[in-house]
């Protein structure tokens, strides 16, 4: 009996480190934490701008007129309307039309200046938040002057119609997908308005809204 006894506390002495060392191993498992891999996020995408298919535009224009024989040049108030078609994100074609006019009393008359005129459009960024173009145009212009009744004369009407060209560049922001802001366009044109070959030409400073639809 006092061998089984002590054969059975020599089994507990021998054990006894081996469990505590389990029971050990097992508290520093449990201690450390395990962390879940991190899922690294995917790249973002850069979105390609948006080249609009059509886009139509119109606002304020203020334009000094061509020069006259008599050394006139005054400037003029009106509006511009242009649509635009884009065939590639750097090229377009556009037809543009304006009317400008000013009153110049009973002597000099009341004087309209229109034209319609088409040419490409150049975007040499492509078209971005603030997208910079310039455009070549060439059509028509017309000069209107209407010379009221005074002193028993009757009221009479002088018109010119002529080739006409204009160059330009402008700033438009792309507020969102359909509507953009033209913030500033500046052009220099000419036109031989009653035989003289406006010297000097004429300057036009623009700005507007523009309407956009369609994908290219």
């Amino acid at each position: 009996m006092r061998k089984l006894v002590a054969l059975g506390g020599l089994l507990l002495l021998s054990v006894a480190p081996v469990i505590a060392q389990d029971q050990g191993s097992a508290q520093q498992q449990q201690s450390v934490p395990t962390s879940a891999p991190e899922s690294e996020a995917p790249p973002k995408k850069k979105t390609p701008p948006i080249t609009p298919r059509w886009e139509l535009s119109a606002g304020y224009a203020a334009r000094s007129n061509y020069e006259r024989s008599d050394g006139a040049k005054p400037y003029f108030n009106g509006f511009y309307a242009s649509v635009d078609r884009n065939f590639f994100h750097w090229l377009g074609v556009e037809a543009e039309g304006t009317s400008t006019w000013k009153s110049r009393g009973i002597l000099l008359g009341n004087s309209h200046v229109y034209t319609l005129m088409a040419g490409p459009d150049l975007y040499p960024f492509g078209h971005r938040r603030v997208t910079l173009f310039g455009h070549a145009l060439f059509g028509l212009g017309r000069e209107s002057t209407t010379y009221p009744a005074f002193a028993g004369a009757a009221t009479q009407t002088y018109s010119y119609d002529v080739k006409a060209w204009e160059v330009g560049v402008g700033l438009e922001w792309n507020k969102s997908p359909r509507w953009s802001i033209r913030l500033i366009e500046g052009d220099f044109g000419g036109a031989n308005f009653a035989g003289t070959k406006a010297n000097g030409g004429s300057i036009r400073i623009s700005a507007g809204v523009a309407y956009r639809w369609g994908r290219k």
